[in-house]
């Protein structure tokens, strides 16, 4: 993440947790069901703290992952690389602002890792932190990386997922991209976004 605005982090935050939901719903499977959401980890790192945007803090800090005031550029005279902060929420934020309980819409705890670099350094960086630092304590068996704006659709993660538990063999995969239409497909109007759907 960068300097995507709250709007863009709240649509793929909701449609991960939505993922989550959808793990935690598959009561006939060896690996997910109830207590799936105990097996996913949501890791968020973010360029720069400077560059993110204020209101996705807030976000973040209304689910209780963040802490504001408590970053400082140096410790004891050595300069900070990161911020790091971990927690289970039991809350989202939908697209109005509003902050929900997990229980109240039906969902399940989400454990997210959010990882605040001090300096921007680039997307490849913020990929080497992931799976440099972060990988080998979480031990992953599957790493879904998802750019702030992307929204995956409600089964997509599993579906990605599902290819991997196949064929232990795989080394990669890409989920389908689509275009946001809009009602009526409206978006279409956009000649960019038009260009956007012909090419996916």
């Amino acid at each position: 993440m960068y300097n995507e605005d709250e709007e863009l982090f709240i649509k793929t935050f909701s449609g991960v947790l939505k993922n989550i939901h959808h793990l935690c719903n598959r009561s006939k499977s060896r690996v997910w069901g109830n207590n799936g959401w105990q097996k996913a980890v949501v890791c968020i790192v973010s360029d720069g703290r400077t560059k993110i945007h204020p209101r996705v803090l807030q976000v973040l800090g209304l689910m209780g992952v963040y802490q504001d005031g408590i970053n400082q550029g140096s410790v004891n005279g050595k300069p900070v690389t990161a911020h790091i902060y971990e927690f289970s929420t039991q809350k989202y934020v939908d697209s109005d602002f509003k902050v929900h309980s997990i229980k109240e819409k039906n969902m399940d705890p989400i454990q997210i890792l959010f990882c605040l670099k001090e300096k921007n350094a680039k997307k490849l960086n913020s990929h080497r932190w992931f799976f440099n630092a972060f990988a080998p304590l979480l031990n992953p068996n599957v790493c879904v990386l998802l750019d702030v704006g992307t929204k995956p659709s409600g089964t997509s993660i599993y579906h990605l997922w599902k290819a991997f538990d196949r064929d232990p063999n795989l080394g990669g995969a890409c989920g389908e991209i689509c275009v946001e239409l809009g009602r009526g497909w409206k978006n279409l109007l956009n000649p960019l976004i038009a260009a956007q759907n012909f090419e996916y």
